[in-house]
């Protein structure tokens, strides 16, 4: 049987949506891990690092505001393995993503994990708009 590992499903929360200029973005990230029995053995009981990336879409190129890979779970079983953690992005590189006359950005997430020879998928997260002080 071959290893799969799989992210399921990712979610993000804005904490502060209604944050000034000067402060950065508190999100909440969270997703769903599903391994199958060979992944699980080849896994070993070692942590699963999650990555978590945070985009800004835009209509050409979607902007990499802020790379987070803090955060590890330890999954033990073939069950759905949920998690959330928090995400801070700066208020600087989040202000300075869209053009000057925009005050608002589509922020979304991109969810990994991975160790060794397991990685699973990355899911993309809802669109959230944020706004931003140009």
């Amino acid at each position: 049987m071959a290893a799969k590992a799989y992210m399921l499903g990712a979610w993000i929360f804005v904490e502060n949506p209604g944050r000034g200029a000067n402060e950065d973005l508190n999100l909440t990230v969270g997703g769903t891990i599903h391994l199958n029995t060979e992944a699980l053995r080849l896994l070993g009981g070692k942590l699963l690092n999650v990555k978590i990336e945070v985009y800004d879409a835009d209509s050409f190129y979607d902007d990499k505001l802020k790379t987070d890979s803090s955060f590890q779970i330890g999954v033990h079983d073939t069950g759905f393995n949920c998690f959330h953690t928090g995400v801070i992005v700066p208020h600087g590189i989040l202000n300075d993503c869209e053009f000057w006359n925009d005050d608002t950005a589509e922020i979304y997430a991109l969810v990994s994990a991975g160790a060794g020879t397991v990685k699973t998928n990355g899911a993309r997260s809802q669109q959230e708009d944020v706004k931003i002080y140009p």
